[in-house]
């Protein structure tokens, strides 16, 4: 039995919504995107914090994907 995982649909964004961002910081593109990679780092990490290292591990490690191809067949 495959483990599927589900997967947000990714949002659209709107020219406004870009227009915005741009105009918080003046602009000034690249300071909007040093801004919003620096915003999607946290949030990276925040999700790394997250996560508990013993349901991936359980999820991913040789033994759960040998046991679940022996399962399939």
């Amino acid at each position: 039995m495959a483990v599927q995982v589900a997967r947000s649909p990714i949002p659209s964004v709107t020219e406004e919504e870009i227009d915005e961002v741009l105009s918080e910081f003046g602009g000034d593109a690249r300071e909007a995107i040093r801004a919003l990679l620096h915003d999607q780092a946290a949030l990276v990490a925040d999700a790394e914090q997250a996560v508990s290292r013993g349901f991936v591990r359980g999820l991913f490690s040789e033994g759960a994907r040998r046991q679940a191809v022996d399962e399939e067949l």
